[in-house]
């Protein structure tokens, strides 16, 4: 059973990469702007450490005030690009995110006309969930991942890129708790993508039965199975109230690898702070690095290892449900000239 799920999730990480390679290469264009307006983001992150240890170490502890001031306002004013670094980046966000839905819901009227056209079947009510509530769910779910992956990769290089400028020894020590709380929440991913997979048929499920119910009132009341039909009701709710509680419980372990990544590094760097201190690192260097964990490295992949988690697993599986089956190409053809 293990092996047939671990196939699945191969074809469905397979099909949704076929899927989304065409699009981003049709919008390069707005992804190199947005790495523009966050090289912004870098230089902010960069002097936010660097420039708190080079007040200390060049200004205040060598007895110079007034050079430690200036480090300072230097640390200070780097956070005015950045301000308009995020209008920038929300201004660009619309041509990746806008045209992912637009095209999801152009996907599932076609597969709907196919239905519609060629046999009755369930392909209404399930487009009626994704085209209600599963395109909105991948739309604020790529906006999300764009916004946060963009700011990862900037804010990561910016600090480490500052470490290695201050002691390339402290990598040592923050390094590998990011690696470990790394490695744990990429474990926990599949069995998370699989349970919000179960969770969305469970959706879908419940929509169907919804939609035959609202037309079938009267034969209802007339068979006299109404008792059956609420039956049936609690038990489609049921299955969805487990599945997001199986969910729930696996975003638990979720946590816990943020807590690694998070809360870790810190603690470490002070429990080694007196051997690095009598290894040549400066004061001022290690509140520079301090700030880079604290206030830089660790939110930021918090903050990435958050959305990947729950917005990024259910992106996946949002995508997933609507690449299984392209719609005929006559339909296609007919949304695309109406579109």
């Amino acid at each position: 059973m293990s092996g047939d799920t671990a196939t699945r999730r191969r074809a469905v990480s397979r099909r949704v990469a076929r899927e989304a390679r065409p699009f981003l290469r049709a919008r390069s264009g707005a992804i190199l702007r947005l790495a523009g307006w966050s090289l912004l983001e870098f230089a902010q992150t960069f002097l936010s450490g660097y420039g708190v240890a080079r007040a200390l170490d060049d200004g205040f502890l060598a007895g110079r005030p007034a050079t430690g001031l200036l480090w300072l306002a230097v640390a200070a004013v780097a956070v005015l690009p950045s301000v308009l670094a995020a209008r920038g980046v929300f201004g660009r966000l619309a041509d990746l995110v806008e045209p992912l839905r637009d095209g999801l819901v152009r996907r599932v009227v076609s597969r709907a006309l196919s239905g519609a056209l060629g046999r009755s079947g369930d392909v209404s009510t399930r487009s009626l969930s994704q085209v209600t509530h599963q395109s909105e769910i991948a739309r604020d779910g790529w906006a999300g991942l764009v916004l946060t992956l963009r700011s990862f990769v900037f804010t990561a290089a910016g600090a480490v890129t500052g470490l290695l400028a201050l002691s390339p020894a402290l990598l040592l020590i923050v390094l590998p708790p990011l690696v470990l709380g790394a490695a744990l929440f990429l474990a926990t991913l599949p069995p998370m993508a699989a349970r919000q997979r179960a969770y969305l048929a469970a959706d879908e499920a419940y929509a169907a039965h919804a939609g035959e119910l609202a037309a079938s009132l009267r034969d209802i009341a007339a068979a006299g199975t109404a008792d059956r039909t609420v039956a049936e009701s609690r038990a489609l709710a049921s299955a969805q109230l487990t599945a997001s509680r199986s969910l729930a419980r696996w975003s638990a372990v979720r946590v816990v690898a943020l807590a690694v990544c998070g809360r870790f590094p810190p603690l470490l760097l002070l429990l080694g702070a007196p051997w690095l201190l009598r290894n040549g690192l400066t004061p001022g260097a290690l509140v520079g690095a301090l700030t880079y964990l604290t206030q830089a490295l660790a939110p930021a992949v918090q903050a990435l290892m958050t959305m990947l988690g729950t917005a990024g697993g259910r992106l996946v599986v949002v995508l997933d449900r609507f690449t299984d089956a392209p719609p005929p190409p006559a339909v296609q053809a007919l949304m695309t000239m109406l579109g």
